[in-house]
């Protein structure tokens, strides 16, 4: 239980670090703000209907990167639904003993 209780410590701060850095980094497309920090690039349209302008490469460095912090997140946040299920089911036992 103590395990449990120190990874869910580990990987909350971890997800508090990871959504205040995501909401710092800006990608520089359209749409991006501190409530919509957890969409990942394609998620975000076009408002406009134009020819097709190719990306530089940079810009496409950084979505990219976005994209694998997005993901990272995702992660983190379903492996801290885990460990928390995980340590209210030792709570519960650990009571009912």
């Amino acid at each position: 239980m103590i395990t449990t209780g120190l990874l869910l410590i580990f990987f909350t701060i971890t997800w508090s670090q990871l959504s205040n850095y995501i909401k710092r980094f800006n990608a520089g497309f359209d749409g991006e703000s501190d409530r919509s920090f957890w969409m990942f690039s394609y998620d975000f349209k076009s408002h406009k209907k134009e020819d097709f302008v190719p990306e530089t490469k940079n810009f496409i460095r950084r979505k990219r990167y976005k994209n694998n912090l997005i993901f990272l997140l995702y992660v983190n946040v379903f492996i801290l639904f885990y460990i928390m299920n995980s340590f209210l089911s030792q709570l519960l036992i650990l009571i009912t003993d």
